[in-house]
């Protein structure tokens, strides 16, 4: 069974379209950044709206929930606009919903905070993937190099968030300054020349004679990608939460976020040197095995500066692990397949469902730290589904892509 995706042709790129698209990705990069402070905006504040609010962990955790439920239902409206609309609109549209969320919740109420988060996190699913797309689109002969830059920006946003919350040394002006930075992104968007939407015709796509072994590596990646994106989520998200007792201050506790983000982001550009020395499916292993061993250096200890190493081996470990799990999707399901977006959409849930837990089970017991069984039992669930998913492959699928 094989399939033909045909592109419709576009316009030879000239010399004055080649700047227009680099002037349009550098523009990205820059909101990228931005949009990695608003999607990590909970782990640093999340102790300071706790103390606002006087909320317990189980409802501060429920705000993760409020995030990413509607960040996966933003996901599946921004591919509805984009087929409709094209790149712009989606992009400008969750651009102002972020803008919208992040100053509401400067001076929020516990009932109006959790709307604010929601609108922001609808914001992201919108605007992040037509964001990634309309970079792929206008440079495409470099497209796996621009979307790996554009997501690395996402990533020092991550690391400059914390940094800016220490440096305002105020959760409004944070808050207000990250509006600020918003608000630019959007009118530089705005003004912007984006790559015009591509229509692409699938022909020859037939269906396995048996789908149960599609369905059942469907089952296992989906449950996976719930699992290590929700661990992602949990500890990025209640790292200085439960660092705090450990540190002088709230802002201090920071520390904890700055150092899971920063080494997330070192491992995953390293993630290709590796995989000339291991395959993918060891890769992931190791990537596991690192995750947990944090988690439990984390769990074990109190001195601050081996809290810092083990959210920094922590995210060593966690940051190849769900690039490794996309590849495995692509490989044994195929980017064509409704299967593949259910696999997608279990990750988003992941990402609500697994810092929610963590919430409840500190609002249960006097050791916040115990929380931290929630990763590891979830990262240790994981280790023996990549055994079971490495043998996987989609023989059924022998493409070929014409690209302009």
């Amino acid at each position: 069974m094989s399939s033909v995706s045909v592109r419709t042709p576009t316009a030879p790129v000239t010399p004055v379209a080649q700047t227009t698209w680099t002037a349009f990705t550098i523009l990205a990069c820059g909101l990228f950044v931005v949009l990695g402070i608003v999607t990590t905006l909970l782990g640093p504040i999340l102790p300071f709206l706790t103390a606002r609010w006087s909320i317990s962990s189980a409802q501060a955790g429920t705000l993760f929930s409020w995030q990413f439920v509607t960040s996966t239902i933003g996901t599946l409206v921004s591919g509805w606009a984009m087929s409709r609309r094209g790149f712009k609109f989606p992009a400008l549209l969750g651009t102002v919903l972020c803008l919208v969320g992040v100053a509401a919740l400067a001076d929020a109420s516990w009932t109006l905070g959790r709307y604010a988060v929601a609108c922001y996190g609808f914001g992201l699913g919108v605007a992040l993937p037509a964001i990634n797309l309309a970079v792929a689109e206008a440079n495409p002969a470099k497209r796996a190099g621009s979307v790996s830059l554009l997501n690395f920006s996402w990533g020092v946003g991550a690391i400059v968030g914390p940094r800016l919350l220490r440096a305002t040394h105020s959760l409004d002006s944070f808050l207000l300054l990250t509006a600020i930075m918003l608000a630019a992104g959007l009118g530089a968007a705005a003004i912007s020349t984006m790559p015009p939407r591509i229509k692409t015709r699938i022909e020859g796509i037939s269906r396995p004679r048996d789908a149960r072994p599609l369905w059942g590596v469907t089952a296992l990646l989906a449950l996976s990608m719930f699992l290590f994106c929700g661990v992602e989520n949990a500890i990025a998200g209640w790292a200085s939460s439960l660092a705090l007792p450990s540190f002088s201050n709230a802002y201090a506790a920071t520390n904890a976020n700055v150092a899971f983000w920063t080494c997330f982001l070192l491992a995953r550009a390293l993630a290709p040197v590796a995989l000339r020395l291991l395959s993918e499916a060891k890769l992931l292993v190791v990537s596991i095995v690192l995750g947990a061993l944090g988690t439990v250096v984390f769990f074990l200890f109190a001195h601050p500066a081996i809290i810092l190493l083990a959210c920094g081996l922590a995210g060593f470990g966690i940051g190849p692990g769900f690039p490794l799990l996309i590849e495995r999707v692509s490989e044994a399901i195929g980017a064509e397949r409704p299967q593949a977006t259910i696999c997608f959409a279990f990750a988003g849930l992941g990402a609500a469902t697994l810092p929610t837990l963590m919430g409840m089970i500190g609002a249960r017991f006097e050791e916040p730290r115990v929380e931290l069984a929630i990763p590891l039992l979830a990262l240790l669930l994981v280790l023996p589904a990549t055994r079971w998913i490495a043998p996987y492959r989609n023989v059924s699928r022998s493409r070929v892509r014409l690209d302009p």
